[in-house]
Protein backbone atom coordinates (compact mmCIF):
# COMPACT_ATOMS: atom_id res chain seq x y z
CA UNK A 1 0.00 0.00 0.00
CA UNK A 2 1.47 3.41 -0.54
CA UNK A 3 2.06 5.88 1.69
CA UNK A 4 -1.46 8.11 1.02
CA UNK A 5 -3.53 5.20 0.98
CA UNK A 6 -2.02 4.12 4.15
CA UNK A 7 -2.30 7.82 5.18
CA UNK A 8 -6.19 7.68 4.59
CA UNK A 9 -6.28 4.06 6.30
CA UNK A 10 -4.90 5.35 9.29
CA UNK A 11 -6.90 8.42 9.67
CA UNK A 12 -10.03 6.78 8.90
CA UNK A 13 -9.37 4.24 11.97
CA UNK A 14 -8.53 6.76 14.25
CA UNK A 15 -11.92 8.75 13.63
CA UNK A 16 -13.70 5.09 14.17
CA UNK A 17 -11.54 5.07 17.03
CA UNK A 18 -12.56 8.03 18.33
CA UNK A 19 -16.49 7.69 17.33
CA UNK A 20 -16.42 4.38 18.93
CA UNK A 21 -14.87 5.74 22.34
CA UNK A 22 -17.42 8.35 21.96
CA UNK A 23 -20.32 6.31 21.57
CA UNK A 24 -19.44 3.73 24.54
CA UNK A 25 -19.07 6.88 26.87
CA UNK A 26 -22.49 7.75 26.12
CA UNK A 27 -23.49 4.42 26.78
CA UNK A 28 -22.30 5.88 30.58
CA UNK A 29 -23.47 9.17 30.50
CA UNK A 30 -22.77 9.43 34.56
CA UNK A 31 -18.52 8.88 34.01
CA UNK A 32 -16.99 11.29 35.71
CA UNK A 33 -14.05 13.60 33.72
CA UNK A 34 -11.51 11.44 36.19
CA UNK A 35 -13.13 7.97 35.46
CA UNK A 36 -12.84 8.44 31.46
CA UNK A 37 -9.23 9.60 32.22
CA UNK A 38 -8.89 6.49 33.90
CA UNK A 39 -9.99 4.56 30.83
CA UNK A 40 -8.20 6.13 28.62
CA UNK A 41 -4.96 5.60 30.31
CA UNK A 42 -5.61 2.36 30.43
CA UNK A 43 -5.64 1.78 26.13
CA UNK A 44 -2.79 4.12 26.42
CA UNK A 45 -0.54 1.14 28.74
CA UNK A 46 -1.85 -1.50 26.62
CA UNK A 47 -0.98 0.54 23.96
CA UNK A 48 2.48 1.01 25.47
CA UNK A 49 2.83 -2.80 26.51
CA UNK A 50 1.70 -3.65 22.83
CA UNK A 51 4.83 -1.34 21.21
CA UNK A 52 6.81 -2.72 23.88
CA UNK A 53 7.53 1.36 25.00
CA UNK A 54 8.03 2.80 28.31
CA UNK A 55 5.04 4.68 28.88
CA UNK A 56 7.18 7.98 29.79
CA UNK A 57 8.78 7.62 26.63
CA UNK A 58 5.63 6.59 24.69
CA UNK A 59 4.19 10.02 26.03
CA UNK A 60 7.01 12.13 25.30
CA UNK A 61 6.93 10.95 21.70
CA UNK A 62 3.49 11.41 21.04
CA UNK A 63 3.79 15.51 22.30
CA UNK A 64 6.73 15.90 20.24
CA UNK A 65 5.54 13.91 17.05
CA UNK A 66 2.01 14.04 16.80
CA UNK A 67 0.89 17.10 19.45
CA UNK A 68 -2.33 19.16 19.01
CA UNK A 69 -3.69 22.45 17.83
CA UNK A 70 -6.26 24.62 20.27
CA UNK A 71 -9.41 25.77 17.81
CA UNK A 72 -12.89 27.38 18.96
CA UNK A 73 -14.01 23.76 19.91
CA UNK A 74 -11.27 22.63 22.13
CA UNK A 75 -8.00 21.09 20.54
CA UNK A 76 -7.33 19.07 17.12
CA UNK A 77 -5.38 16.03 16.49
CA UNK A 78 -2.16 17.28 14.65
CA UNK A 79 -2.29 14.45 12.27
CA UNK A 80 1.45 12.83 12.02
CA UNK A 81 1.34 12.13 8.36
CA UNK A 82 5.27 12.10 8.50
CA UNK A 83 5.22 9.09 10.81
CA UNK A 84 2.77 6.74 8.47
CA UNK A 85 5.38 4.66 6.29
CA UNK A 86 3.39 3.27 2.90
CA UNK A 87 5.31 0.00 0.96
CA UNK A 88 7.06 2.87 -1.73
CA UNK A 89 8.85 3.92 1.36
Amino acid sequence: MNKEKRIKQVAETAQKAIDTFADTTNELPELKATELLIILYGVFLDVANNLELDPDELYLFMRKGIGYTKTADGYSLNFPSGLIQGDDE
